[in-house]
């Protein structure tokens, strides 16, 4: 089956002659003749029920309706295409013949090829009509369920095309802003800035991708738009304006700015806090450095009470004992007498291991022999540094280890004197 096969055409000629022969000749050509008419009546009632992708009409047949009438019916209801049919070529006639919008005109008596070849170009033309149809259909189901709103404008920057979609947006209908540009929708000052903006644009016909802007809603209400566009261009290459769309951001830009709003709201409360901090900061190394003051006051009170009461005791009563000690005692005397001086160097033995040579009463000799056995060195070498015989420097050393409490304890005397400071 070839593809001029599947195309049905119905003939509307009240000369049987004629219709005969148009029906041998498209079938012929490979067109499937799907019903004569002889009337106009009987041309729509077949057309209604067979439904043909094409109509050859004779202009003028009998009955209430005519060719011309009747197509102007079928192409409203049905819309199928008509080729009218007629011997006649007044001006009147073909006038007439207008209205209906036919597909073709063929006048009689017509060559095959003639009738041929607008029989083809009628049905590309419906072919290319349905295509166009299905597009343009296409294309509004788009604008209608798209959330954005679509336009176009002419080098002159008047709408041209609005969609639908502008009433949800700015509240017009379509009818209202076309003729008009898109600077008549904003603000003075918002108009001025988009306009210096989309002039230069156009100045050098470049697309352009989400122009912010401001557009006032037919109830006057602002409203954020995010416009994007293309230059357009006509079959000779004239620049004709742009198409494009806008995209209401109102919501994401209030979303925007209570962001913003609550970071700089944050950021102020951290800069506040931040302030507090470094203020109780201040308060507090303040206060830390007078708790070392206080601290170190009454260490050295402690220390001068310790050494005031070291000192007392050597001064005050160690020299007592010694007096004691060279009278003549009993043995309970005596004991009585070690208890208390045993006693009293318990009391005084914390002050002492804190003490320094200067306050233990030694002699500045012995406090240079002292200090040279905390070095680690022994007798032999610090008589030598000394100048002075070994046998001084044991007699010394007893006076030493006498004075600082350690006479008749085995302890080391060097380990001793690297516990006082």
């Amino acid at each position: 089956m070839t593809k001029k096969s599947a195309y049905k055409i119905m003939v509307v000629e009240d000369e049987a002659v004629i219709a005969l022969n148009l029906q041998q000749m498209l079938t012929k050509m490979g067109f499937d003749v799907i019903g004569v008419s002889y009337s106009g009546e009987e041309a729509l009632e077949k057309a209604r029920s067979l439904r043909p992708d094409l109509i050859l009409m004779d202009i003028m047949i009998p009955g209430k309706l005519d060719g011309i009438a009747a197509a102007k019916i079928i192409k409203a209801e049905l819309g199928i295409p008509v080729v009218f049919l007629t011997a006649y070529s007044e001006d009147k006639i073909i006038e007439s013949a207008k209205q209906a919008e036919p597909y073709g005109y063929i006048l009689k008596p017509s060559q095959d090829r003639e009738i041929k070849a607008t029989v083809e170009i009628a049905l590309y033309k419906k072919e290319m009509e349905k295509a166009l149809q299905e597009s343009k259909e296409r294309f509004r189901n788009l604008t209608e369920i798209t959330s954005d709103w679509i336009w176009e404008v002419d080098k002159d920057s008047c709408y041209t095309y609005i969609s639908p979609k502008i009433y949800d947006i700015l509240g017009y209908d379509p009818e209202e802003i076309i003729g008009k540009t898109p600077f008549d929708l904003m603000p003075p000052d918002e108009a001025n800035r988009v306009s210096e903006i989309f002039n230069t644009l156009a100045a050098s016909q470049e697309p352009f991708d989400c122009l912010e802007n401001i557009n006032l809603h037919k109830d006057g209400h602002p409203v954020a738009l995010e416009t994007s566009g293309i230059p357009t261009f006509g079959s000779d290459g004239e620049f004709c304006g742009y198409r494009g769309i806008d995209r209401d951001v109102t919501e994401r830009k209030r979303v925007e700015e209570e962001l913003r709003k609550a970071h700089d709201k944050l950021e102020y409360r951290v800069k506040e806090r931040t302030k507090e901090l470094e203020v109780k900061t201040r308060g507090l190394e303040e206060l830390n450095t007078a708790m070392k003051v206080l601290l170190n006051k009454r260490e050295n009170d402690k220390t001068e009470i310790e050494d005031n009461v070291l000192t007392n005791v050597k001064e005050l009563i160690t020299p007592y004992f010694r007096k004691i000690k060279k009278t003549k005692l009993d043995d309970r005397q005596k004991t009585f007498l070690s208890i208390i001086e045993s006693n009293l160097n318990e009391i005084i033995s914390p002050f002492t291991r804190k003490m320094s040579l200067k306050y233990l009463n030694l002699t500045p000799t012995e406090i240079r022999i002292a200090n040279l056995i905390r070095h680690g060195n022994p007798s032999k070498e610090i008589a030598e540094l000394l100048n002075v015989s070994p046998r001084t420097v044991e007699t010394h050393r007893k006076n030493i280890r006498r004075k600082i409490g350690l006479e008749g304890n085995r302890k080391n005397l060097r380990s001793h004197l690297l516990s006082l400071q």
